[in-house]
């Protein structure tokens, strides 16, 4: 599209607007323009419809309270580029307990918390992340990291992690867990996928390559997803990728 305006055409704004308030988004400009709305209004829904590189674009984590309670959907897309340093980092601070983050890859993050913990997707969940993954490099000055949320308090299903976390002090799911962990994986050098487990129930596998293989994985997760409309397969790189089902 014209970004120039001479012929009349509208500014490639990167998103479109659906009657309910829904951001349609397709690539970094029209993320970040929903970033900065859902800033002021945590209730705005997300749909990506491409693929999105937010190289050498600057995130601000949504950081609205009482949290986010919108619908965040990847639809199977991938976020790459996602690199950056706050006091504590992640994609959201807080998931509402009606908030929704579904059908989302993160590919290779490079997250730095200066004064806090860091985490792929978000610092608190109080309501449901679904097949979403993360892969990368997640650390902090101090404090935890972890690769999908730093403490959760409601649902996450069918998620993974791939990557290097902080040596000490971590989940490679979550860091502190007080509700439901269904059907998540990871590899990388994470020991633990849940750092303490002050309640809930937790199903998190670690895939050593010997006995739990990423197919392994792939399985267990798509059996926890039998009412989504995305699956995992294995992807050429030897792990999962969403695929619309069909």
């Amino acid at each position: 599209v014209d970004g120039g305006g001479e012929s009349g055409e509208a500014e490639d704004l990167g998103y479109s607007i659906q009657n309910d308030g829904s951001y349609m988004v397709y690539n970094a400009d029209g993320l970040l323009a929903w970033n900065k709305a859902a800033q002021k209004d945590e209730s705005i829904n997300c749909t990506l419809t491409a693929d999105i590189d937010l190289t050498g674009r600057d995130w601000t984590r949504i950081d609205t309270w009482p949290g986010y309670s919108g619908v965040f959907n990847g639809q199977g897309h991938r976020i790459t580029g996602l690199n950056f340093s706050a006091a504590t980092t992640e994609l959201f601070g807080l998931l509402n307990v009606r908030g929704v983050i579904k059908n989302l890859q993160l590919i290779d993050v490079n997250l730095y918390g200066s004064s806090g913990s860091a985490a792929g997707i978000v610092e608190q969940n109080e309501g449901q992340i679904i097949a979403c993954s993360v892969t990368g490099k997640i650390s902090a000055s101090y404090g935890g990291t972890c690769g999908i949320a730093e403490s959760n308090y409601g649902d996450i299903i069918a998620c993974w992690f791939d990557g290097t976390l902080k040596e000490s002090n971590n989940g490679a799911i979550v860091r502190y867990n007080y509700a439901d962990i269904t059907s998540c994986y990871w590899g990388g050098n994470a020991g633990q996928g849940v750092f303490r487990i002050e309640g809930g129930t937790v199903d998190a596998t670690k895939v050593d390559g010997a006995t739990v293989k990423w197919q392994t994985a792939v399985d267990g997760m798509n059996t926890a997803l039998t009412a989504g409309d995305y699956q995992w397969i294995l992807g050429t790189d030897g792990l999962p990728v969403l695929q619309k089902r069909q």
